[in-house]
């Protein structure tokens, strides 16, 4: 772990977490360390008991370079026992490898070693999180499979596609998924498709940094981004649009057994008198496995035409990259209402359709995709609402029910600000003040309550019609029995917060908020939580390893992210982390340890904005 070469040995550092482990009030960090110039927070998790009045930030040669007093906050909803203290130490802005170290009454508790340097998140975790997306390739007998793969209740090889290559999904997922909850509305992720546009993104946004630091990361990044480009070209349906999902079904994950998934929980499955299974009637049959803009299809097209305008490609040519993205705009165009559950579009088409129709435009100069985007933007400007004290949320339907995320939470800030290049001035205005007002909606909600650690909230709304707001997705939602850990919102949030900061260096304060804001999204990931937990496997301490039903089955790979903390299992308003097989008996360890691709896409998009002006 790379900390810990630069804290100390191993032997050492071994003792270190014994005496660590031991302790039941802790300093919780960011565990891998602070920026020079960024906001640098800890908290004291404490019980009602302890009174700490003064710390200390020491360095490697145990040298005392900063103290202060800790702000006591209290308990934070019903989190277990807990109270909190805050402590403040972002005058420093030396390079080294540091402790924190506070007082209760005689008594010293001493955090782990961390560092603070330039472009700290960059240099000990963004190589991690390019490794995991290699070592994530379909490939070997899978990969096999998939390049004659047949089609979910149909017989085999009475049709078959070439679908070779992708990223496996998660853990315990060995499929291949653009999109999946369609069958809820409101709750599409972006997954195969969001790391093949964000790879292109942070290629991009590495290419504008100064020096040499990422000369070998970009070749390595652009390298995962052809690769997803390919496979997303090989899901493209002709005359149509793309095909949903590779489906990985059995206990044994067995390579024979991988088919294009159906929309199974949208469209009747009916057996044949031969035995097989037919998805709908022969004249919906396209609908049954190809997505609409929500469950994929749009950010597919934004990666495709996002490739076409590079100077390299993978297995295709830019040509026929770009030939894909527009086939597919063209078919959802007529087609995207009729694609979905419900025969509605909502909120997630419009962004959706937004990221697609921006970067055809971008890569075509085309004016039909200059007026889609125009459209899908203006409706996505038009959501803003209000509700009770709560305004200028997303409303994610025609009425005001609040969008609400797991995963994508700020990528309807994301495809606006993405698309603010392209508007004209009149249009740019708006989308400033649309920005301003959604962002300050965002710093009022995670603030509104006791919140030491600045986790991002949600004005939420389950089933039963109620509507709060919460610091975790709800257990009681279209998706359920579906709730898990939430990273992959956090890096989404912390995305938006910092693309719409370059909005405003006009107004420090409010871009100083929004850089404070994402800086702590990315801190509770790598450790700055009530667990002491680094998420990000291999770094840090307390990672967060994968059960299934009591075994190591499935094990997380390093550079991976699992899906994180979550409300409490039995009270939502508690807070819970990794609650073993053996305390549920069910299968539930996935909630929590279970790494998925979205966590370390929008992770890496993040870290890749630090410092940079994004919006190009």
């Amino acid at each position: 772990m790379k900390i810990y070469k630069i804290a100390c040995s191993l032997f050492a550092a071994m003792l270190y977490c014994y005496a660590t482990f031991a302790q039941t009030v802790k300093i919780v960090t960011n565990q891998v360390g602070y920026d020079l110039k960024s906001t640098k927070h800890a908290v004291i998790v404490a019980g009602k008991s302890d009174s700490f009045k003064t710390f200390q930030l020491v360095d490697a040669d145990g040298k005392t370079v900063f103290t202060g007093e800790p702000v006591y906050t209290g308990p934070v909803d019903q989190w277990k026992n807990w109270v909190f203290y805050t402590i403040d130490f972002t005058p420093v802005s030396t390079k080294g490898t540091y402790t924190l170290q506070a007082n209760d009454n005689g008594k010293t508790i001493t955090s782990y070693p961390f560092i603070i340097d330039k472009n700290a998140l960059e240099q000990y975790t963004l190589s991690d999180i390019i490794y995991y997306f290699k070592g994530q390739r379909c490939t070997g007998l899978f990969n096999k499979a998939d390049s004659h793969i047949s089609f979910e209740g149909r017989k085999k090889d009475s049709a078959t596609v070439d679908a070779r290559g992708g990223w496996y999904d998660a853990t315990g997922d060995y499929g291949i998924h653009l999109s999946h909850l369609s069958f809820s509305t409101y709750f599409n992720p972006q997954q195969v498709s969001l790391t093949a546009w964000a790879l292109l993104k942070t290629y991009r946004l590495l290419n504008a940094k100064p020096g040499t630091d990422f000369r070998q990361y970009k070749r390595r990044v652009l390298d995962e981004a052809m690769f997803g480009a390919d496979f997303l070209k090989r899901m493209q349906v002709k005359n149509g649009s793309f095909y949903r999902s590779i489906s990985a079904p059995g206990p044994g994950k067995l390579a024979k057994d991988r088919v294009i998934g159906a929309e199974n929980k949208i469209y009747t499955i009916k057996k044949s008198k031969d035995g097989t299974f037919a998805a709908g009637n022969a004249e919906d049959d396209w609908k049954s496995f190809q997505c609409s803009y929500r469950s994929g299809g749009g950010v597919a097209i934004a990666a495709l035409a996002l490739a076409s305008t590079f100077d390299t490609s993978g297995d295709f040519t830019n040509k026929q990259y770009l030939k894909a993205a527009e086939n597919a705009f063209a078919f959802l165009e007529k087609h995207n209402a009729e694609m979905t559950n419900d025969g509605k579009e909502n909120m997630l088409d419009d962004y959706c359709a937004l990221m697609a129709a921006t970067e055809l435009y971008k890569a075509t100069k085309k004016q039909e995709y200059k007026r889609a985007a125009d459209k899908r933007a203006q409706n996505l400007m038009n959501r803003l609402t209000g509700w009770k004290n709560y305004k200028d949320y997303w409303r994610v339907n025609a009425t005001d029910r609040p969008f609400f995320h797991a995963a994508d939470a700020g990528l309807p800030l994301v495809s606006l600000l993405n698309y603010y290049p392209v508007a004209n001035a009149a249009t740019q205005q708006k989308i400033k003040e649309v920005t301003r007002r959604s962002v300050e909606h965002e710093l009022r909600i995670t603030h509104e309550v006791n919140n030491p650690f600045g986790y991002s909230r949600q004005l939420v709304q389950d089933t039963s019609g109620n509507r709060y707001s919460s610091f975790f997705y709800p257990h009681n939602t279209e998706t359920a029995p579906w709730w898990q850990g939430e990273n992959a919102r956090l890096g989404s949030m912390a995305t938006a917060a910092r693309m719409a900061a370059e909005l405003f260096t006009d107004d420090k304060p409010l871009h100083d908020s929004l850089e404070s804001f994402a800086t702590d999204q990315l801190n509770w990931i790598l450790g700055l939580n009530p667990f002491d937990a680094c998420m990000l496997e291999g770094t840090g301490h307390n990672n967060v390893e994968y059960g299934f039903f009591g075994t190591f089955e499935y094990t997380n790979a390093p550079g991976g992210i699992v899906n994180g903390i979550t409300s409490g299992l039995n009270n939502e308003h508690d807070i819970d982390l990794n609650v073993s097989y053996a305390q549920t008996g069910k299968d539930y360890d996935w909630r929590w340890s279970e790494q998925w691709l979205p966590h370390a896409t929008w992770y890496m998009l993040a870290v890749a904005l630090h410092n940079d002006n994004p919006i190009q």
